[in-house]
């Protein structure tokens, strides 16, 4: 390996164990323009730069959204309206903070990381991470923008579903860690941004019942990585 692409990639787990995911969001973008296909690590440590970012984020978003609904109901009108004003206003900027992450790790995947990939395992991996910041992204935005994020979300998961799901050698078994994962994060999706949580557990139980009709199938690493994911 190139000494300057571990630097990026020392340098980024030093900065996840510190908790500067700012710092460790810049190395992962350098990684993924790298031009070079990432290792399972360096994926994962891609997904977890942009992960924890966002997931600050979305924790700030729903503190100030507590305080800002507390603050409307205070009785005094003067003081209720400035107060409300500067908190809509440090909002925006969460919000706006989280909406072009969210948009980075979509257009690194997209632009830098895909177009290098041919097996179906890490495409369905990379679809999902998409999916997933789409998701995210509903979390920092309303109306007719968070329908247009949360459709786009939906054709992503889809995509990755169906990439997953095809017969034979060109998709995953059924206990394979990336389609498990994909599924419980489309049963997710399907609960918490489409509010449909009968089609979310439909979903969720029909990949896990066809995992588990295989699992006496599987070596022992595999069984537990199959088990851990089952559990949740």
């Amino acid at each position: 390996m190139e000494p300057e692409r571990q630097l990026l990639i020392d340098r980024a787990r030093l900065a996840e164990s510190a908790a500067r995911y700012e710092d460790m969001i810049q190395l992962a973008r350098e990684l993924a323009e790298y031009g070079t296909k990432l290792t399972a690590p360096e994926r994962n440590l891609f997904c977890a730069a942009y992960k924890q970012y966002v997931g600050q984020r979305r924790a700030s978003l729903k503190k100030v959204d507590s305080v800002l609904e507390m603050e409307e109901l205070i009785p005094d009108m003067e003081e209720r309206t400035w107060k409300v004003e500067a908190l809509k206003e440090y909002r925006g900027v969460i919000t706006g903070e989280a909406r072009i992450t969210c948009e980075e790790a979509v257009r690194l995947v997209d632009s830098s990381l895909l177009p290098l990939e041919n097996s179906s395992e890490v495409r369905v991996f990379y679809l999902k991470i998409k999916a997933d910041f789409k998701r995210y992204a509903t979390d920092f935005c309303e109306g007719p923008e968070r329908q247009l994020v949360a459709d786009e979300a939906l054709a992503t998961y889809q995509e990755a579903f169906d990439l997953a799901a095809q017969p034979g050698e060109d998709g995953l078994p059924p206990t394979n860690g990336s389609r498990l994962a994909l599924a419980l994060n489309f049963a997710v999706f399907y609960h918490q941004v489409l509010k449909q949580p009968d089609k979310a557990c439909l979903l969720a139980k029909a990949a896990f019942d066809d995992a588990v009709s295989m699992m006496d199938q599987l070596e022992d690493e595999h069984y537990q990585e199959t088990s851990t994911l089952y559990s949740l």
